[in-house]
């Protein structure tokens, strides 16, 4: 009697250990899905190379599962990079250079062009300046492609802050313009 009282309240105990599931991401009733979101982002087409890599790597983090969405927001980016001489040789050459790379973007919707966000990130990174020109190409190229990557992480990041933000204010006009309905009846 007293084994088949304890082997009840150890099942009993292991089948109700208080687990509840927090975040499930096949949860119909859920409000808000931003990777759905991302993925509804069409990025304007640019034709210079930091434009075309910054784009390709947007597309990876914004929609790594491929999801086949309709289309609702446009972002449009401004690239800009820069390069300075941080350390000057006795000769006068630059021993070590700086590549800045600077990111302006506006996210739109696609509906009605309304101009959800807007916003500007910069990064930046140095390199050794060689007498080999092409070992100087090269590490330039390879500070520019680690920039554009984490450029690219930097935006997501922002994009997910600019639309949870938004999906905030319509909820919020949304409970206001309800509660102005129910105070105009109220009110009559």
């Amino acid at each position: 009697m007293f084994k088949k009282l304890i082997i009840t309240f150890l099942f009993l105990s292991f089948c109700s250990c208080g687990f509840r599931v927090i975040y499930n991401e096949n949860d119909k009733d859920a409000e808000f899905n931003y990777e759905n979101e991302l993925a509804a982002i069409r990025i304007k087409k640019n034709r210079t190379k930091l434009d075309q890599d910054l784009k390709n790597n947007l597309y990876d983090l914004l929609n790594p599962d491929y999801i086949e969405i309709e289309p609702k927001y446009f972002l449009i980016l401004t690239s800009k990079k820069s390069t300075t001489s941080t350390f000057t040789t006795v000769s006068g050459a630059s021993g070590r250079n700086r590549d800045f790379v600077n990111v302006k973007y506006e996210l739109r919707n696609l509906a009605n062009g309304e101009l959800i966000s807007q916003g500007e990130v910069t990064l930046n990174d140095n390199y050794d300046v060689t007498q080999n020109r092409y070992a100087t190409y090269v590490a330039d190229e390879y500070v520019t492609s680690n920039l554009v990557k984490s450029l690219a992480k930097n935006l997501r990041y922002s994009l997910v802050n600019d639309l949870i933000e938004m999906k905030k204010k319509e909820a919020n006009t949304k409970k206001d313009s309800i509660e102005e309905r129910k105070s105009k009846t109220l009110a009559k």
